[in-house]
């Protein structure tokens, strides 16, 4: 009954037929204390009977003083459709540059699996640790961040499992809501107060070296956890994520929204 009421709310809160809404986050990540990166993503949903079409859009870079050692930009790009919270992917493109390195990450998902090209290719040794098996049924990063920004811009907090295959990795992320907390007022975020916290658990699946370091973000058998607090955004009035706190094994890596745009 609460999935069947959930899936309802989320129909009436869809974009009337023949418009498109968008939603733009603004990002501020801090390591330590520390300025680390800067970035934005922008969603664009368009009524498809009784569910959505999106779009997703994400660009991230190093802050200028430590541009001036990485060189780090990420760009990334998602569309397919959207229904009662579950995203079905099309296509997924990834380009990440890091000092002198290139790469583009491009995802095709089909009725039969997914299909990885990367540029520069991966060794067979690399491509062959998802099995095809294994990516059928997952979406990308991307798309995956915009079912949960979505679905919690209409009905607040969030809640469940996303199969992830990011071309070299397969993971699950695993969404729990964690009920109401407080978010002491700061200079860094766009709102403060009550908000919706919730656990997020990332479980590898496959793809993962055994013999990396596992101190490193990605590695086989260990899991990493995360909260996402969300709360309503004041100019906008949509509920967005306000904070991601990630505990690594170097520091905590804090994710604000600086910035909120959304419109029809």
């Amino acid at each position: 009954m609460k999935r069947i009421l959930l899936a309802a709310g989320l129909l009436c809160l869809l974009p009337a037929a023949g418009s498109a809404a968008t939603l733009e986050l603004d990002f501020a990540a801090y390591g330590g204390g520390v300025s680390l990166a800067r970035g934005s993503v922008v969603l664009t949903e368009e009524a498809e009977g009784g569910a959505s079409r999106y779009r997703a859009a994400l660009e991230a870079e190093a802050v200028p003083w430590l541009g001036l050692f990485t060189n780090f930009r990420y760009q990334a790009e998602s569309a397919g459709r959207l229904e009662a919270g579950a995203a079905q992917p099309d296509r997924f493109r990834g380009e990440r540059r890091l000092r002198r390195k290139q790469d583009i990450m491009t995802l095709t998902f089909g009725p039969d699996g997914v299909d990885a090209t990367a540029e520069p290719p991966l060794s067979p040794d690399k491509a062959a640790r998802v099995p095809p098996d294994s990516r059928r049924g997952s979406i990308d990063p991307l798309s995956a961040g915009a079912a949960v920004i979505l679905t919690a811009s209409r009905a607040g907090g969030c809640g469940g499992r996303y199969p992830v295959y990011d071309g070299r990795r397969r993971y699950d992320i695993i969404m729990t809501p964690q009920g109401k907390g407080d978010l002491p007022s700061s200079r860094y975020r766009i709102a403060t107060g009550t908000a919706e916290v919730c656990a997020v658990t990332v479980r590898p699946v496959a793809g993962f070296q055994g013999d990396r370091d596992r101190d490193r973000f990605f590695a086989e058998g260990v899991e990493r956890k995360a909260t996402v607090w969300f709360a309503r955004a004041p100019e906008s009035g949509r509920v967005v994520p306000v904070t991601v706190e990630v505990p690594t094994d170097t520091m905590t890596v804090l994710v604000h929204t600086v910035g909120v745009k959304a419109g029809l």
